[in-house]
């Protein structure tokens, strides 16, 4: 196991790790990705001050995040396609969150579906939803939400109109992705990412394909997101 100092320690063994098309995933945004280089940049206008020569015993950073005990006051932000970086991606970040003790937001859009997580998972976890027009859909997601015990609903109010991510297209980005001779060349460098992928049933987006009337793959989820 190499040494980890920094966040960008675990990102360069990520890149080495993890298919190229899944990487760009993550590390890119839509359009110009102004939004994605400033949810980063953003920070360094950020200073923390300094305080000395005061009585530090005793400190903690544990609080509440509406009405629920943490270890700090951050949450794990839903990601899509988590499932997809590595295999049952989702279960293992909530298992993560757990050990540390904040919350966990599965994302709409993963792998591993709700009853998956809340199968491998002993503490309530956050579900993000997106304010969709098929109601029958919502309807049953939330009720699927109350019944894993998932404790608030995280509301994305900004998808009116989903913005075009260039790498995506270039690089045919889907679950399960789209094999090309480009993409099979670059899987076949990543051994320990299809091992865990071989020894996994979830591929697809769980909480979407079976419950969503008339999606049952690929191209009836795209028809299904655009309207």
């Amino acid at each position: 196991m190499p040494v980890i100092t920094n966040i960008n320690d675990l990102k360069h063994i990520y890149e080495r790790r993890t298919p190229r098309m899944f990487y760009d995933y993550c590390e890119s945004g839509s359009w110009t990705e102004q939004t994605f280089r400033e949810n980063t940049s953003d920070f360094d206008k950020l200073y923390l001050r300094q305080r000395v020569a005061i009585d530090m015993a005793g400190r903690s950073t544990a609080t509440q995040m509406i009405g629920q005990d943490v270890s700090m006051p951050v949450a794990l932000a839903p990601v899509g396609l988590t499932g997809m970086q590595n295999a049952d991606g989702e279960i293992k970040a909530a298992r993560a969150a757990e050990k540390f003790g904040v919350p966990f937001t599965l994302s709409t859009m993963s792998i591993c579906s709700i009853e998956d997580v809340a199968e491998n998972t002993e503490k309530p976890f956050w579900m993000q939803v997106y304010t969709l027009k098929d109601d029958d859909f919502m309807q049953r997601l939330f009720d699927r939400a109350k019944a894993a015990n998932c404790s608030a609903a995280v509301i994305t109010v900004d998808l009116q109109l989903l913005g075009q991510r260039h790498k995506d297209l270039k690089n045919g980005l889907s679950a399960p992705p789209k094999l090309t001779v480009k993409s099979v060349a670059n899987m076949m460098t990543k051994v320990q990412w299809g091992l865990g992928m071989l020894g996994t049933k979830r591929r697809f987006f769980g909480n979407i394909v079976g419950h969503a009337k008339g999606v049952e793959d690929a191209s009836s989820l795209t028809t299904w997101t655009s309207e």
